[in-house]
């Protein structure tokens, strides 16, 4: 489910935008799934696999965290990265 996340200096309607071409990765064809990739690979770092589960499913960060062993500060460092640098051009 989309919530605004008011600390991302990101529109409401950008974000919505970003959150729900995200969510769109699990039906896109491999060129939107490499794009996606991509993204979560430069501003997640070595926790960009982290950010894609948090990014294109509808897991909690509470379940990413646990699962991949990464701080709810450290995932929203990247989501807010994330956000604050997704391309206009897509």
């Amino acid at each position: 489910m989309f919530k605004y996340k008011p600390g991302i200096n990101v529109s409401y309607d950008r974000q919505g935008y970003i959150y729900f071409y995200s969510m769109g990765y699990n039906y896109a064809n491999r060129d939107k799934r490499a794009v996606i990739d991509g993204l979560c690979q430069e501003y997640g770092g070595e926790h960009w696999e982290a950010l894609r589960e948090f990014m294109t499913t509808e897991h909690t960060a509470t379940v990413v965290c646990r699962r991949c062993y990464l701080s709810r500060a450290t995932l929203y460092r990247a989501v807010k990265r994330y956000y604050e640098g997704f391309p206009d051009d897509l």
